[in-house]
């Protein structure tokens, strides 16, 4: 029994880009000189919050297709998959946590103009619309949403995914935060429910870093 929960445990890890994988980050731009900054956003990042490996994984790949539309639209963001109006350049990565299942995900997109501010109140407003988060079936993956009271960059909004993956217990905070022309989308899952304090921490560290990637 302990070797068939491991195996599936594992495979779930996977399911999110976060188990065994021996790719790295990928960053795409139109500027070269943009380009190198966003391959390094990730790399010796000293201060991640406790618990979290230093070492940046792929970029994350949700555990399940959801049905809504509107919550494929944030977990698309976090991803590496972003609005794509005025999109200059992004990037994404993952690292693994020392808990069952942890992991955090950080999808970091560049826009031109306006754009940033237009784009995070779509996010915002998918994520108002993605009340529950589902893969159909057998309802083996199902995540409800709640607020998540917590703050980043220049503005943000914020949401709580609870329920099961796989059929197994698991929560996920998702944070979407503003630092001039630059979005970073964030999401801390695991088995286990995720620090609060640890998330919030993790999308102000990046809300930080991404400082000089404005277009």
């Amino acid at each position: 029994m302990r070797i068939i929960q491991t195996a599936v445990v594992c495979g779930l890890v996977m399911a999110t880009g976060a188990c065994g994988t021996g790719r790295v980050t990928y960053a795409s731009a139109r500027a070269p000189t943009q380009i190198t900054e966003l391959r390094t956003l990730f790399i010796g990042v000293a201060d991640l919050p406790p618990g979290l490996s230093i070492r940046p994984r792929a970029a994350w790949r949700p555990p399940f297709r959801a049905r809504a539309a509107s919550c494929r639209t944030v977990f698309a963001a976090v991803a590496g998959r972003p609005p794509r109006a005025g999109l200059s350049g992004v990037t994404a990565a993952t690292y693994e946590g020392v808990h069952v299942g942890e992991l955090a995900a950080i999808g970091v997109a560049v826009y031109e103009g306006g754009d940033a501010v237009v784009h995070l109140e779509e996010l915002r407003e998918a994520m108002a619309r993605c009340e529950t988060a589902d893969g159909g079936g057998l309802g083996a993956d199902r995540l409800t949403s709640s607020a998540l009271p917590v703050s980043a960059g220049d503005e943000w909004a914020a949401r709580r995914l609870t329920g099961r993956v796989g059929g197994y217990p698991y929560e996920m905070h998702v944070v979407v935060a503003r630092a001039g022309q630059v979005l970073v989308a964030v999401a801390h899952a695991g088995l286990a429910p995720p620090d609060q304090a640890g998330t919030e921490e993790l999308a102000r560290l990046f809300a930080r870093r991404v400082g000089t990637l404005d277009a």
